[in-house]
């Protein structure tokens, strides 16, 4: 454990929830929450797309602007401002704001979203990997029993949601196999959630503005000069539900056995 780690380990705990909010945070903010690697750009990318259409927004969504619709809580959070004043100037926009955050009580309102452990362990490799947290020697199985990585990780991270409530918060489930299988129907229903009334076509227009094909463009055409030189392979990989297809046996096994309880929960049968 790092210095800093050890040090934000002895803050106190109603000062650890500051570290994932704005300074201006209030009541009426919607955090999509969610472990990494479990969909959560690909819905913020929809939910952007349908939001501009909706209102009318006179600016595309891509990989550099995405932070205008839906703030990264990290790329702006820790005691600073989020959005001081209306979202492109209309206060019909809802304040929606993207967090990794294990469970924290002032987020009134929440968009959860998980996905099959299994495969979000390999995709958390690649995407480790592409960022140089690991080694490139290090093999997926170890990511898998590292305590600060690992599949542990996972599970106290989506048990602290659904486990830990308080009055007054309002925790919405959304699966990404779900929203993999039924794009049209959980796009619609998150509108719903929001208060946004959409038509059909404003919500198949957003899902193909939102296509992996056209996110990989993207990425490619508005990454930072940092990204282009410090990542070697593509934010945006296959987004499948495998089952964990790539995991050996053993490890497979293992995953099953940790995150079972919390898992079988969530609707994964195994």
């Amino acid at each position: 454990m790092n210095n800093t780690l050890k040090k934000f380990t002895k803050i106190p705990r109603h000062l650890k929830y500051r570290f994932s909010l704005a300074k201006n945070h209030c009541a009426e903010d919607i955090f999509l929450v969610s472990f990494a690697k479990s969909g959560n750009t690909w819905l913020r990318f929809m939910l952007a797309n349908t939001l501009k259409i909706h209102y009318k927004i006179q600016r595309n969504v891509n990989f550099f602007t995405l932070h205008d619709f839906i703030p990264d809580i990290y790329q702006a959070g820790g005691f600073t401002n989020l959005h001081d004043g209306d979202i492109f100037g209309n206060p019909e926009i809802p304040k929606i704001i993207k967090s990794h955050s294990p469970y924290n009580r002032f987020y009134q309102r929440v968009i959860l979203i998980v996905r099959d452990p299994r495969d979000v362990m390999i995709s958390y490799f690649y995407h480790l990997k592409r960022i140089k947290r690991i080694p490139e020697s290090y093999t997926l199985s170890q990511l898998i029993h590292n305590k600060e990585y690992g599949i542990k990780v996972w599970n106290k991270h989506t048990e602290s949601w659904i486990n830990v409530t308080q009055d007054g918060q309002i925790i919405n489930l959304f699966r990404f196999e779900d929203i993999l299988n039924n794009t049209h129907k959980e796009l619609h229903r998150l509108m719903d959630l929001l208060g946004i009334e959409v038509d059909k076509s404003t919500i198949a227009e957003a899902i193909k503005l939102s296509s992996k094909e056209n996110m990989k463009n993207s990425e490619s055409n508005h990454a930072s000069t940092f990204m282009l030189q410090n990542q070697k392979t593509s934010f945006i990989r296959q987004g499948k539900a495998t089952g964990g297809k790539e995991l050996s046996d053993a490890d497979k096994q293992y995953i099953e056995d940790v995150t079972r309880d919390i898992a079988q929960s969530l609707g994964y049968d195994y």
